[in-house]
């Protein structure tokens, strides 16, 4: 099934946006497919690991909403959008079965292969929506897409320097996170600690802060730097 809800890209893709649904897999495709919902994304991916194309990868689906990443807004114009069918945050964090994340790495793997997509520009929908979206959550493995080369991810640093709010928000920055304002608006302060928390330190989501969250961004910053000079 193909949804209606697309339309021509300005560029070539150079992103992946992971979701997801939330909703069960009928449901989800339902959803993404309605011309009422004017939402949709690239791929469906189920939880036995099968996946389903909804927008051709050439075309621009609607599944980033209001977002930023690297300074840049209007996330749908360069990204490929995963949904992943998952039951979210009902009430805690669903885990997302093995086989389903084996295929999320090869789905991923087989996108990069046809597009210039470096595996730093491999992220979640909380990472460029911080306060809007909380998906994929903090039950998704990202060390299991880093492992297999698809994604970054680095080990939470460990420190006992206080939280300094110019410094996290300098080092969210150059990691590549929206702390400017994007399409008229800017992301609060809790906004942003909940997102880079949930993707890098998922056991302090909901706790206060720590300069140690300061020193991982720091270090996914390096890291994604040093992914970008790969060749492609």
């Amino acid at each position: 099934m193909i949804s209606p809800n697309f339309d021509e890209r300005p560029a070539p893709p150079d992103m992946i946006v992971l979701h997801y649904t939330e909703i069960d897999e009928a449901a989800s495709r339902s959803w993404l497919c309605n011309p009422a919902s004017r939402v949709s994304c690239h791929y469906l991916l189920r939880e036995d690991g099968g996946w389903e194309v909804l927008v051709p990868e050439d075309k621009r689906a609607w599944h980033a909403g209001v977002s930023g990443w690297e300074g840049v807004g209007q996330i749908n114009s360069r990204s490929i959008g995963i949904e992943i069918v998952n039951a979210g945050h009902r009430p805690a964090p669903t885990p997302f079965p093995r086989v389903q994340i084996d295929s999320v790495i090869a789905l991923v793997a087989d996108i990069r292969s046809r597009w210039r997509i470096h595996r730093a520009q491999v992220v979640g929908h909380s990472d460029i929506a911080p306060g809007r979206k909380i998906d994929p959550g903090e039950a998704f493995p990202w060390d299991a897409l880093a492992a297999a080369g698809e994604a970054i991810h680095v080990p939470p640093a460990t420190t006992d320097a206080p939280f300094n709010e110019a410094d996290f928000r300098d080092a969210a920055r150059t990691a590549g996170y929206w702390t400017d304002p994007i399409d008229g608006k800017q992301p609060e302060l809790s906004a942003l600690i909940d997102a880079t928390q949930r993707r890098h330190t998922p056991a302090q989501v909901g706790s206060a802060p720590t300069g140690a969250l300061t020193e991982t961004l720091k270090l996914f910053a390096h890291a994604r730097a040093a992914a970008l000079l790969e060749p492609l």
